[in-house]
């Protein structure tokens, strides 16, 4: 289970209520019973401010003995995540006071309590068990120069390296739809072979497309529809497809062969962000799989294809 927290933007005016996106995703094979992160109970913020301190939260606590119904929580599936929007700062009693200048750092912390209390909403799913940390943010009130926040991180820095190799290049050379020619040759073999042989299946199915079509195409001023035509297979669709920066926000080792690493683009902090998987192959990580988690309302994962092919052919609708 991942724990993600983004600022709705870095630097917020004084008064200017601070909003966070929450956001819960989960790996787990097994369906799991989450609340939908609309209220406190279930979530703790610590936030410190420009001075180093603590900021203390103002306002009444959160009332654990109160009664829950099935409509507080929420079914989490494989591969999918629950998201809210919370305000921090100081509103009507309750929140931080967020009103000097400066950089803040917050983390937070989701956790149900005690599983029992929650095992008349679990008839197809358990309850999370613990708690689930989230990475550090850091957001300014007025004015400020960001330092750096360290990554929340239990994997190999190797693995972290790989990302960073592959989508250094990735951003450099602006690769968005199927990597073919001189991107190819840099991509490939930063890839494991599960991944490369998905992208070769791609590619054909690719050609076997414009083979089919590509005459009427021509003729007709039609554009391709292809869905990856324009999207960017390891970053995301439309404005996510070739950003111009990258950074990595967190990753959790999955086993001893097996990491996840969370990363987020320049051309929306808060939005276009993906779940790289790499794993280790031959004594070296290589990139396994990815998540766009922009306009990807389904999470679906670049292991997964395209439903418009199959071993290597178009079976999509035709173009005409």
């Amino acid at each position: 289970m991942y724990f993600y927290t983004n600022p709705a933007k870095q630097l917020f005016w004084v008064g200017e209520p601070v909003v966070i996106g929450l956001e819960l995703y989960s790996r787990f094979e097994q369906p799991v019973l989450v609340a939908p992160l609309q209220n406190n109970e279930f979530v703790q913020f610590k936030l410190v401010g420009p001075d180093g301190n603590e900021v203390p939260w103002q306002g009444k606590a959160p009332d654990h003995a109160r009664a829950y119904s099935p409509s507080d929580f929420k079914v989490l599936e494989q591969y999918n995540a629950v998201k809210a929007e919370r305000t921090i700062s100081l509103k009507d009693g309750t929140g931080f006071a967020c009103n000097r200048p400066g950089q803040y750092t917050l983390t937070a912390v989701f956790s149900m309590g005690s599983p029992e209390h929650f095992t008349l909403f679990a008839d197809q799913a358990k309850p999370i068990v613990g708690s689930v940390r989230s990475s550090k943010l850091a957001f300014c009130i007025d004015a400020c120069i960001l330092k750096q926040v360290p990554v929340s991180n239990d994997a190999p820095p190797s693995a972290l390296q790989a990302v960073g190799l592959f989508y250094t290049d990735v951003i450099k050379y602006h690769s968005s739809g199927i990597p073919v020619g001189h991107i190819k040759e840099i991509l490939g073999p930063l890839m494991s072979k599960k991944l490369a042989q998905e992208i070769d299946s791609l590619s054909a199915c690719d050609k076997d497309y414009f083979r089919r079509y590509g005459e009427i195409l021509r003729v007709h001023t039609l554009k391709a529809a292809i869905p990856w035509g324009e999207a960017g297979l390891f970053t995301g669709p439309n404005d996510a497809s070739t950003p111009s920066a990258f950074r990595i926000l967190g990753s959790r080792a999955i086993g001893e062969n097996r990491v996840d690493v969370l990363i987020a683009f320049k051309e929306d902090w808060g939005e276009s962000q993906g779940d790289v998987t790499v794993v280790l192959e031959n004594n070296r990580w290589v990139i396994d799989d990815y998540v766009a988690m922009y306009e990807n309302d389904k999470l679906e994962r670049l292991s997964a294809g395209y439903s418009v092919c199959k071993d290597g052919r178009w079976v999509g609708e035709p173009a005409y």
